[in-house]
This record gives structure tokens, sequence and C-alpha cells, in this order.
């Protein structure tokens, strides 16, 4: 049984968009880390606070959602020739961006919300995966 590229295409939107989710909650909750006050988020307003996670989960977020967008705008046959693979490397971009905001908060222990967007980025990758696996689909059955 074939898959329907329409089906790639439209996964691809959703995965992308469950992503831009996840991340976007793991901004707002306050459970990266525990101290002894207890939980605390990314923007934390302490001395030892690092800049980097907050600012890089925040294009990240940004990314996946002009990535919908898009994607969205690529759905309606907007983007043509040259311009479709834009949508992918945006994503490709966001998954660096999502990789370097949760691996640059170094704290001995994290919380939920760390999690939160190590599942963003997951769902990224796999949306990533599946847009790439459709862009090659098309590429070949145009040629």
């Amino acid at each position: 049984m074939a898959i329907s590229g329409r089906i790639l295409f439209v996964a691809g939107i959703a995965i992308t968009a469950v992503s831009a989710l996840f991340c976007v909650i793991g901004l707002a909750t306050k459970g990266w880390a525990y101290g002894p006050q207890g939980g605390y988020g990314i923007f934390c307003s302490g001395d030892g606070c690092n800049r980097a996670p907050p600012a890089l989960s925040i294009i990240s977020f940004i990314l996946l959602i002009v990535t919908v967008v898009a994607l969205v705008l690529q759905m309606l046959d907007i983007l043509r020739g040259i311009l479709r693979y834009v949508p992918t490397l945006i994503l490709f971009v966001a998954t660096f961006f999502l990789l370097a905001a949760f691996t640059s908060f170094f704290k001995d222990s994290v919380g939920y919300s760390f999690n939160l967007m190590v599942v963003a980025h997951f769902f990224s990758y796999v949306a990533l995966a599946v847009m790439a696996y459709w862009l090659g689909l098309t590429d070949a059955s145009s040629n």
C-alpha cells in the first residue's frame, strides 16, 4: 500500500505543530530544575542564570511557528519551485536550536519542563524526517 503524498504532508504539518506546542509549554512552565526553594523556570531571576537556554528556546519556537505557516502556504500551492525546500530548511534549523536550548541548560536535577523540550525536539526531528521523505517522493515523481 503506497502512502499518499498529501497524507505525509499533513502529518508533517501536524507533527511540527505538536512540536511547537511542547516547546511553548516547556517555556511557560516552572519545572526546568529544582533548587532549595522548589522548581524554577527557564527565565530565572537569580545571579547564576544562563541566558542562552531562554533565547534559544524562543528562537526555536518562532522557527517552528514560521515552519507551520510556510508548510500551510506550501499546501495551498503558493510556494513553488525552489521555494518548496524553504519550510524543510527552516525546520532543520529549528531542530538545531531546540537541541541547543536543552543541551545548554546544565543543572544537576532537571525537571519536567526540560523533558518537554526534549519531546519537542523529538517531534521536530520526526517531522523533519517525514518532510524530507515527502520531498524525496515529490521530486522523484516529478522527474
